[in-house]
């Protein structure tokens, strides 16, 4: 599947709108507004397109440039859910939070325990990325990662178009009854709302180079979290599934219209023509119509067994039935992790505020920057403690590690010379605190 993604509003508006168990009889229901929103801006915002068009190049060359690339250690990317509510329902515990963010984790990490039916186990895999809710505010205050805001807007009426803007999320602007995001660069942002009569589930925005200040996920909060949430899409697969297109994956059809000629960019995700709905094990899954209960779903995109991957978290079927990300669509989010979202991925938004000040790094100094290969970093410690200083390279890779046992003052020249020109990040990791720097190494 090399072809860029070709999307077909005829695809997206049946793929979008659904009828299902949640809703009074033949109310519609649209699983994911992001592939409209994505095919809307590339149409109408020539900048949008651009951007989108060089981040899927970005990623296919990253790939190809790192076959055999296996992280070695899981990144964790610090959350912040903004709950924004009217009444005392969408106004939702703490603990349907930390249940959404449990879920995601277990999605994410490959071990959800839903079956792959007539798939490999080994389809599932890993993603190496992890989900917390982040222990530190913008200001640096302690945060439990959840951002309540009460609103005097009965629903959002959110269409992501156009994109960037108010407009297209007015739940991620004050103006809108919304609140704006937290930086972007070092936390990723969940807005839990009421999306009404839209019916809509869940929306994001696609990550661009740099990042824009609307880039997260929208959730409707009646299928954010588990106990409590909403069936069929009450064990967490809305966020899992958004986050995805945030991680720079399509849905699984490729919205194509049912052609068979559309792509997810993903070589070992089937062809299929178009989405799924219902769950196999609920004896209604269904592609076009009709119901059926049977393992193996087949059609003009795939013919034989295991045929349609409806399994796969970037399909629409029930969350019972959502099980997997694949190899192929794990190069793709780690591709973004290297590019995009790297600093998220280096943010420290995850260590909390201490009472004791032991273990704090201060008087920072990273020099020469740029440097031609020899690096000074230099600092101290409020008191002596255990520190590493390591540094990555755009991808993740850890370049180097020192560590220093019970110091209170670290002077430490790290040589580079040996390292290909381009950008760096060396990360301070004491007792209670981590930070992080960009260099650029010029040679």
């Amino acid at each position: 599947m090399k072809k860029l993604l070709q999307m077909l509003l005829a695809s997206i508006v049946f793929c979008g709108l659904v009828t299902v168990k949640a809703q009074t009889k033949d109310a519609p229901l649209k699983r994911c507004g992001t592939a409209e929103a994505d095919q809307y801006n590339r149409i109408h915002d020539s900048i949008y397109k651009m951007q989108r068009q060089m981040m899927d190049a970005y990623i296919e060359q990253w790939i190809q440039d790192h076959p055999d690339y296996d992280p070695k250690t899981t990144v964790t990317i610090p959350v912040v859910v903004h709950i924004i509510y009217k009444t005392g329902a969408q106004n939702i515990a703490d603990s349907r939070v930390t249940d959404q963010i449990a879920a995601t984790n277990k999605d994410w990490a490959g071990t959800n325990t839903h079956s792959m039916n007539a798939f490999s186990p080994s389809v599932k895999v890993n993603t190496n990325v992890q989900f917390c809710l982040a222990k530190r505010d913008p200001s640096g205050a302690a945060t439990n990662g959840i951002d309540r805001h009460s609103t005097t807007v009965t629903s959002f009426n959110i269409t992501g178009s156009p994109t960037n803007s108010c407009t297209g999320y007015p739940e991620r602007c004050a103006s809108g009854g919304g609140c704006a995001a937290w930086d972007v660069t070092k936390y990723f942002n969940i807005w839990v709302v009421n999306t009404g009569t839209s019916g809509l589930c869940g929306i994001s925005e696609f990550p661009t180079n740099p990042l824009n200040n609307y880039y997260g996920s929208t959730i409707n909060y009646i299928y954010f979290g588990t106990t409590g949430a909403t069936a069929p899409y009450n064990l967490g697969g809305t966020l899992t599934h958004e986050i995805g297109h945030c991680f720079n994956l399509y849905h699984i059809w490729g919205d194509d219209g049912g052609s068979c000629s559309g792509s997810d960019l993903c070589g070992d995700t089937p062809n299929q023509a178009s989405c799924y709905y219902g769950s196999h094990e609920g004896g209604d899954l269904s592609e076009s119509g009709g119901s059926s209960s049977a393992t193996t779903q087949t059609d003009a995109c795939a013919t034989s067994s295991p045929g349609n991957m409806y399994e796969n978290f970037m399909d629409y079927t029930d969350d019972i039935d959502y099980a997997c990300f694949t190899t192929n669509q794990v190069s793709r989010i780690t591709a973004t992790v290297a590019g995009a979202c790297h600093t998220l991925s280096l943010s420290d938004r995850c260590s909390g505020v201490g009472i004791d000040e032991g273990g704090y790094i201060q008087d920072v100094d990273i020099f020469p920057n740029p440097t031609n290969g020899e690096l000074n970093v230099n600092f101290n410690l409020a008191n002596p403690t255990n520190v590493v200083v390591s540094v990555y390279n755009i991808i993740g890779k850890e370049i180097v590690s020192y560590n220093k046992q019970n110091a209170s003052v670290v002077n430490t020249k790290i040589d580079l010379s040996k390292c290909a020109s381009g950008i760096y990040f060396v990360k301070i990791t004491s007792t209670n605190q981590t930070l992080t720097q960009k260099i650029s190494l010029i040679r």
